[in-house]
């Protein structure tokens, strides 16, 4: 494929037609990318293209994990097998946020300071004592067996948010083209593997969605260390890992959850898990049921659709939460949600989920309802609740590649096939840089594509215009001696196939030297000189 450019050191003033695409590369960043409609260029007025595609590489992860005291193989699963997420995001070139925060958000005779809502990045190693609960001690198998650094040795490195005057140690872990924020050469994978690992002494009532939404909340207050995580250009992947029912309670009626009794076991004169399966379920018949779905329940345990008056937060909350989270979203960018949770091993969307009494009484009172899934790991039989509130919370947010749920079951021995699902899932929202217009062919004499386009970075220090990237004589490309980024256009057969489309004849890849910063308000756009032709005639 042959191809020619404009390389001048200024901006060309004899292309007779413009669009203009613009792509963002950033890193430790919480603006937003330019608006660059209406911009004139050396007398030629140029928009931005009403694109969805870009190559916006952004993603913030929020991971929600359950620290309660049956969660230490859960744990060690997660640390062990999160491998293949990182590579995957580093290999598509993402910008990637880390964030940690658990299911803890206190309640009746639970000790201590709920941790759910703040985010969480202190080594494993240094806290053995949150891996003991009731005498079981998880500290070998959840944190010693994958994590080899202590937190001195994972001194995050202060970073300058964007448009913050002072640099901060963020709670959270970032990388973007090989810069990350934590200490010269360890990788994100050790760094996670000892992150990761909550401990196991955290409160028993796991309120999931109430902790995703208070960490969502301190995102946005500028009083907390949780501020600018959340980027308003970047993908939300929120990824819940739970053994029980989600128990986000009201404040206001905990009383009645914990201590009045509405909804204790049959039997039973305190407050057990069940608790809040009877605050949040409605079963169809007698057991084994047809179906459970979400409910609420007021404080005498009568169904109301008054949300104040609930007991458990309705599960609509959360979703109206999470979609204003979306609706502000620039860019196209997407809020997925994953959870891995009680369902059945292998679980697949469609397929029946176990909703049955328990025959142990013990367990029955203990949840409320029998095991949504099972399994020897390690020689220890790991059980789980089945999440009804969280399978209502995940139907929200179907799959971005698949029509089905993103949910799978914490009883796996490997989490693997889940994780990798799960990035897939975000990967997919990462698309090509598909120029949105038909590029004129200013050589028609040739088979290829002779395109005219330029390709500038604005920050905030000024504009440079980039260099397009060099053969390497083996079919490949390389960065010009002395720039720091280049460009490769596609076109042809070589154009990803989200771009084989009608008036679509160009896509644009950004290659970046590997290990130098970028400046969180990099914005690269693209101008191009345009066909006449009609969309249908545009052949890519």
């Amino acid at each position: 494929m042959s191809a020619k450019s404009l390389n001048s050191l200024v901006r060309p003033s004899n292309l007779s037609a413009f669009a203009l695409l613009t792509f963002a590369g950033v890193v430790a960043s919480g603006c937003n990318a330019h608006d660059l409609k209406g911009v004139e260029i050396e007398g030629s007025s140029v928009s931005t293209n009403s694109l969805p595609l870009d190559v916006n590489r952004k993603v913030d992860v929020l991971l929600v994990l359950d620290n309660s005291g049956s969660m230490g193989e859960e744990q060690a699963n997660l640390a062990a097998n999160f491998g293949p997420v990182i590579e995957r995001l580093e290999e598509v070139g993402a910008d990637y946020r880390i964030g940690i925060t658990t299911t803890d958000i206190g309640g009746h005779s639970c000790e201590g300071q709920a941790t759910g809502g703040s985010l969480h990045l202190s080594s494993c190693l240094d806290r053995p004592g949150t891996f003991t609960f009731n005498g079981n001690d998880q500290f070998a198998a959840a944190c010693e067996a994958h994590c080899q650094l202590s937190g001195e040795e994972l001194e995050i490195r202060p970073t300058e948010g964007c448009g913050d005057s002072e640099e901060a140690a963020r709670p959270w872990i970032q990388s973007y083209n090989g810069v990350s924020n934590l200490p010269e050469g360890v990788t994100t994978l050790d760094a996670f593997q000892c992150f990761a690992p909550q401990g196991i002494s955290g409160c028993g009532w796991e309120s999931p969605l109430e902790a995703m939404a208070r960490a969502l909340e301190n995102m946005h207050n500028p009083d907390r260390p949780e501020y600018g995580f959340l980027r308003d250009d970047a993908l939300l992947a929120v990824v819940v890992v739970t053994d029980e029912v989600d128990c986000s309670y009201n404040p206001e009626h905990a009383d009645a959850l914990f201590l009045d009794g509405a909804f204790f076991a049959d039997g039973v004169s305190y407050a057990t898990s069940a608790a809040c399966w009877n605050a949040g379920t409605d079963c169809e018949g007698e057991s084994p049921y047809a179906s459970c779905s979400d409910a609420s329940y007021d404080a005498s345990g009568n169904p109301t659709e008054d949300r104040d008056a609930a007991v458990l937060r309705p599960v609509d909350h959360y979703v109206e939460l999470l979609e204003g989270v979306a609706a502000q979203k620039t860019s196209g960018r997407e809020v997925l949600v994953s959870v891995i949770a009680g369902v059945p091993l292998g679980y697949q969307d469609g397929e029946a989920i176990v909703y049955a009494d328990s025959p142990d009484n013990s367990t029955q009172e203990l949840f409320g309802i029998g095991d949504g899934c099972s399994n020897v790991v390690n020689g220890e039989v790991q059980t789980a609740v089945p999440p009804v509130r969280l399978v209502s919370f995940a139907s929200a947010f179907p799959s971005a590649f698949k029509d089905e749920l993103n949910l799978y079951s914490v009883c796996s021995e490997d989490y693997t096939p889940a994780l990798e699902d799960i990035v897939a899932n975000i990967t997919v929202e990462l698309p090509p840089a598909c120029y949105g217009d038909c590029v004129k062919d200013i050589d028609a004499s040739t088979e290829e594509l002779d395109y005219n386009c330029n390709v500038y970075q604005d920050t905030s220090s000024g504009s440079e215009q980039l260099p397009e990237c060099e053969r390497d004589g083996m079919g490949g490309h390389e960065l010009p001696a002395g720039a720091d980024a280049c460009w490769i256009a596609h076109t042809g057969d070589d154009l990803d196939p989200q771009c084989q489309v009608e008036g679509q004849n160009l896509e644009f890849e950004l290659v970046r030297r590997s290990g130098v910063e970028v400046p969180c308000d990099a914005v690269v756009s693209a101008a191009c000189e345009l066909s006449t032709l009609d969309a249908e005639a545009c052949q890519w």
